[in-house]
């Protein structure tokens, strides 16, 4: 892997961390000012409740926030592996040489012309139906003659 990637990775992975903790942290001080405005209400102070209601809608818009975070930096990760996998230009160009050794060397399948027809075709767009209507028809009600069975 590139160490390019593996830094990259690193520091998502940090931050990914952090960002867990952070939402842990609100996690917790949501439900205790949760407490608080039930506590409020039921003690009767009603402009307590108000302020604790407002401390746990902002509590909730930073989970919500945090949360995206979390998301994000996961695709992140997951764009990253991708990208790391992804071969590079001499690989492809090496693979594709060998394939070419493979060809002149006669170790190909005998069959590849027909396949690479089909192939072909299929790229064109035609389908199995059309190539079959080119072919003579046959009677496939009728068992095929063996040479003992001719009349």
């Amino acid at each position: 892997m590139d160490p390019s990637y593996r830094h990259e990775m690193a520091y998502l992975i940090r931050e990914e961390k952090r960002l867990e903790e952070e939402l842990e942290k609100l996690r917790e001080e949501f439900a205790t000012w949760k407490r608080r405005v039930a506590l409020a209400h039921e003690k009767g102070h009603p402009e307590l409740a108000a302020q604790a209601t407002e401390r746990v809608d902002e509590l909730r818009t930073r989970g919500h926030a945090t949360r995206e975070e979390l998301e994000l930096i996961a695709s992140k990760k997951r764009l990253l592996i991708r990208q790391a996998r992804r071969p590079d230009g001499s690989e492809v160009e090496r693979a594709e040489a060998l394939l070419e050794e493979v060809r002149q060397g006669g170790l190909i399948d005998p069959d590849e012309a027909s396949l690479e027809e089909e192939f072909r075709r299929l790229a064109r767009g035609e389908s199995q139906e059309s190539s079959r209507s080119s072919d003579p028809p046959t009677d496939s009600g009728a068992a095929p003659l063996e040479e003992d069975d001719n009349p």
